[in-house]
């Protein structure tokens, strides 16, 4: 006999035995399952917890362009983040200059933020200003700053906003970016009382950051939520029974519960990459569902019992099943030999996502199919058993 041919038979073996103990100890296997995924919980909330806004974060940190931006972060503190100060009034008033200087004292003492310098500042610079105060009025600060070249960089050319410049060191920490943004909106608040009408708007680098961490997290749960109706709504149109429709989605989402959970222990990150991972998995991984219910159910109406049933679709599908499964984890595996760390954890996290489906279709479906079938048929009258040769 041929090697392959004695795959064959050894697989379709194998599946006969897995389906003779999973009609045996259906309950057995359901609880494995269960006590798995509890174990693996935990892991979600550490991959939740676990973004990466940064674009930067994305690319290899051993290419030049991003070693330089370390060493120059590192010595100087090269993160900059700006504040946008607009207000109806002119910018150079001196309530309006008040106010950014009180916000930049503030701000001083925070942590991570080594500079900021506004628009208040260029007005008391003591070249020009010896009191270093800030003028009583709006004609005096329009003297001082028509005579500093800096001015330029600070008040945009309308006149309708000031710039104040925070430069912090936040080492590109989504952590740390939080932490900073919601100090100076802290700041900001406390300052409430002395606003003189203007608002303010956070940006740069950092901000953006922090605004694609919000981002990611809303789309990470709105993809995901997507995907799993659109697939239950087709899923029910193929089977015609919302019954038959959740089973493979059972499977489909234990499988993405496992992945999430091995991604959290495995310390991988959430970017704005791998966070289709869920979607991808869940559309690929029903496949295997769908397969096993039709062909399941196949074989009941052509009056076969449920050990045959079992039998006949483990036989036929686990060859299919398993050789799709290693094709497909081979596929994303190879985006291992890719540069891009994230594009690296997309296909580890793929390949997790396709191999628990696989296991969850062989070793939990038999078995939810087989307690659903029996429950259906309990109050109705067993299909006549398919006759023997």
């Amino acid at each position: 006999m041929k090697v392959r041919e004695r795959v064959m038979q050894m697989l379709e073996d194998i599946a006969k035995k897995i389906v003779s103990l999973q009609m045996k100890f259906p309950f057995v296997f359901i609880m494995v399952f269960a006590v798995i995924t509890v174990l693996l919980i935990p892991g979600i909330f550490l991959l939740i917890g676990n973004v990466e806004p940064s674009l930067e974060k994305v690319l290899p940190q051993e290419i030049q362009e991003i070693e330089s931006m370390n060493n120059m972060r590192n010595e100087f503190g090269a993160d900059m983040m700006y504040i946008l100060v607009f207000t109806d009034l002119d910018p150079r008033s001196p309530d309006v200059l008040r106010y950014m200087d009180s916000l930049a004292q503030k701000l001083r003492t925070r942590e991570h933020i080594l500079e900021v310098t506004t628009l208040a500042d260029i007005v008391k610079d003591p070249t020009l200003n010896p009191n270093q105060k800030i003028p009583d009025s709006v004609n005096h600060a329009k003297d001082l700053l028509r005579k500093n070249p800096q001015t330029p960089l600070f008040l945009s050319n309308d006149m309708s906003y000031s710039v104040i410049r925070i430069r912090s060191d936040t080492g590109a920490s989504a952590e740390t970016i939080t932490e900073v943004i919601e100090a100076i909106d802290f700041d900001i608040e406390s300052l409430d009382y002395m606003n003189p009408g203007v608002t303010t708007q956070l940006t740069g680098f950092n901000a953006i950051d922090k605004a694609t961490f919000d981002v990611i997290m809303s789309d990470f749960a709105m993809i995901t939520l997507v995907s799993m109706i659109l697939i239950s709504i087709v899923v029910f149109i193929t089977f015609g029974s919302l019954g038959k429709g959740m089973l493979p989605m059972i499977v489909v989402m234990t499988a993405l519960l496992w992945t999430m959970g091995l991604a959290g222990y495995l310390n991988f990150t959430i970017t704005v990459v791998t966070m289709v991972a869920a979607a991808m998995i869940m559309g690929l991984g029903i496949d295997f569902g769908i397969h096993v219910i039709h062909s399941y159910f196949s074989q009941r109406k052509k009056g076969a019992s449920s050990r045959e049933s079992l039998n006949d679709t483990m036989s036929e599908l686990l060859r299919a099943m398993l050789g799709a499964s290693l094709t497909t984890s081979a596929g994303f595996l190879a985006l291992l030999f890719g540069v891009l760390p994230a594009m690296q954890t997309l296909g580890i996290i793929l390949a997790i996502g396709i191999s628990s489906t696989l296991v969850g279709a062989i070793f939990l479906l038999p078995v939810i199919v087989y307690l659903y079938d029996k429950k259906s048929n309990s109050n109705n009258q067993e299909p006549i058993r398919r006759k023997t040769k």
